[in-house]
């Protein structure tokens, strides 16, 4: 760690030590977390010890989950904000080393390790990869129906999309039934993909009046979609989550199912807003309406 900060001649903000699911890496990770803190060059850094949960290496099924719970923690870290990430991959089962390379190439991120026995630090170089989005593109709503594996059975999925994206994917038997996740390599590509698109859930009529809302899609592009930005601005009105974007008239009503989020009504006019609060109370009867009439929709959003 010392020697990425000299690296980059500039302090470490936060540390992430990610340990896997055993009782011997939680201990290491802690043990860690204390003796990082005793060196003078990294005592202004937050130090953060992360279990992963399902990731070790005597069962595939829980590896291939493990691997799948990594690259979530890491995207969460990063906020999708790369250039301010360096992924250490000394530590840690040589397993998890090929798929961290391609998170990190695919995302222009910088990724060290050190050899062992020695004090020389290696970076790995990017590499031309070139990836063919278009599959994605084709088949981009059953990728993010399959990203909720909680519900989706082999049987509900196109047959060309089980065939054409098979080295992405991962089945599971439960209770005799046979459903499909993504691998972790599919995790990866899918979430570099779905980075150009604010994906979420809505009646056709409220994705309509989102497409006729100028301010309402800027603020889907800049803020809405960012975790740590909706929930700040998110307030609870007669029993709906609205995000209030401050002092103007833009107001989005939504909700979130683990990680779909619901929007079904937008307004630009302060009034219409207000009236709409007055009149409608959310309870369990409309929720159900909505995520029974809701459709995927996606906005292609710009970068920072």
């Amino acid at each position: 760690m010392i020697k990425i900060k000299e690296q980059f001649d500039d302090k470490l903000d936060e540390i992430y030590l990610l340990y896997s699911d055993t009782a011997l890496s939680r201990i290491a990770a802690e043990k860690l977390q204390k003796t990082l803190s005793y060196y003078e060059e990294l005592k202004d850094s937050k130090i953060k010890p992360i279990e992963i949960t399902h990731l070790q290496i005597w069962d595939r099924d829980k590896f291939i989950k493990g691997m799948g719970n990594l690259i979530d923690t890491i995207y969460r870290i990063s906020q999708e904000n790369w250039k301010n990430v360096i992924i250490n991959i000394t530590g840690g089962y040589k397993a998890t080393i090929p798929y961290l390379t391609l998170l990190a190439e695919i995302n222009e991120c910088a990724i060290y390790y050190i050899f062992e026995d020695t004090d020389a630090l290696i970076k790995i170089p990017y590499l031309p990869i070139d990836i063919k989005w278009d599959v994605f593109e084709r088949y981009w709503d059953s990728f993010e129906k399959i990203a909720h594996p909680e519900s989706i059975l082999r049987s509900d999925l196109n047959d060309n999309f089980i065939k054409t994206c098979t080295s992405l994917l991962t089945e599971e038997k439960i209770d005799n039934k046979l459903y499909v996740s993504l691998n972790p390599l599919g995790e990866i590509l899918w979430r570099k993909y779905k980075s150009r698109f604010f994906i979420f859930y809505a009646p056709e009529e409220v994705s309509m009046e989102i497409k006729k809302q100028g301010n309402i899609r800027r603020i889907l592009n800049d803020k809405f979609r960012k975790d740590d930005v909706r929930r700040k601005k998110t307030e609870n009105k007669n029993g709906h989550c609205v995000y209030d974007d401050g002092d103007n008239p833009y107001r989005i009503f939504y909700f979130e199912m683990g990680k779909k989020i619901y929007i079904y009504k937008t307004f630009e006019n302060h009034k219409e807003y207000e009236d709409y609060l007055k009149q409608v109370e959310f309870n369990s009867g409309l929720k159900d309406r909505i995520m029974r009439n809701s459709k995927i929709h996606k906005q292609e959003v710009k970068s920072d």
